[in-house]
């Protein structure tokens, strides 16, 4: 399967903005006098998969729309749900669990994407699309 140029610029909006959003936590937390190095490992961990989740989330669009049966493409969908809330907990309780990571900085980068939607539709980069079928289309 061939990956779409959509899921390779959303997925890299996405990075880009997870990138911003992950030097601005570190500095409030360089401001707070709370940064170390649990911070940034937390940081990596939580911002890295919530960029790999976000680009499985647009790998499993991309096939749910390349299947012949609507109801085989909601399961394929379903799964990926199902699977990516999975590895999200997994991530979460690392960050959590082991001492190497701030939990603080793990979990909140699992916040970015949406966040980084969010300023992209504040910005003007995404406007509401004026088809039936709804959805945001780039600028």
């Amino acid at each position: 399967m061939k990956i779409q140029q959509t899921v390779k610029r959303e997925t890299l909006h996405i990075a880009e903005g997870t990138l911003a959003f992950s030097i601005l936590m570190n500095l409030v937390f360089l401001l707070l006098n709370k940064w170390d190095m649990t911070v940034l490992w937390g940081t990596l961990l939580g911002g890295g998969f919530a960029v790999i989740n976000f680009f499985l989330l647009g790998i499993s669009v991309q096939k749910m729309a390349a299947e012949e049966s609507e109801k085989k493409g909601k399961l394929v969908l379903q799964l990926s749900y199902s699977l990516r809330m999975l590895a999200t907990v997994a991530v979460a309780a690392l960050g959590i669990l082991l001492p190497c990571f701030s939990w603080v900085a793990t979990v909140i980068p699992l916040l970015f994407p949406r966040l980084t939607i969010l300023a992209m539709q504040i910005l003007g980069v995404y406007k509401p699309s004026k088809n039936k079928e709804g959805g945001d289309e780039p600028v």
